[in-house]
């Protein structure tokens, strides 16, 4: 083996969906495309704002269908604002992920629910790469 065998390689992923609601407690509908903006969460949605949970992200881990997760309704049933497909379990909170230019940071987990923060703001697009840093 070699010293290159040792070296971990990132773990990378895509964005499913993103999704955003106007109403706090009722279920998010997928958008496309969203802002994220620093230190807030994502733009438009209801419940984005200052501290540690600005986005909730959902991991899909198995099959995925056309419609999203088996729970019903879809992507956006379960309050998250990005599902993707990228298995966070085996990271702790204060991991960062990167898409594109946004680099948001773990906060909490809920498996298969996250929460996380907002470090640097960008544009995020259903079938972006999404890595971990």
């Amino acid at each position: 083996m070699s010293v290159i065998d040792f070296v971990p390689k990132k773990a990378a992923g895509k964005i499913l969906a993103v999704c955003a609601g106007r109403v706090i407690g009722q279920p998010k509908r997928s958008v496309g495309q969203g802002q994220l903006l620093k230190n807030f969460g994502l733009s438009g949605d209801c419940d984005t704002g200052p501290g540690s949970t600005q986005l909730v992200l959902l991991s899909q881990t198995g099959p995925i269908s056309p419609q999203g997760p088996k729970a019903a309704g879809g992507y956006g049933s379960r309050g998250e604002n990005l599902a993707i497909t990228l298995d966070l379990s085996p990271f702790p909170p204060g991991t960062r992920l990167r898409s594109q230019d946004a680099l948001i940071e773990l906060t909490g987990r809920d498996p298969p629910l996250y929460t996380a923060r907002v470090i640097l703001p960008g544009i995020v697009t259903e079938g972006d790469p999404i890595v971990v840093e």
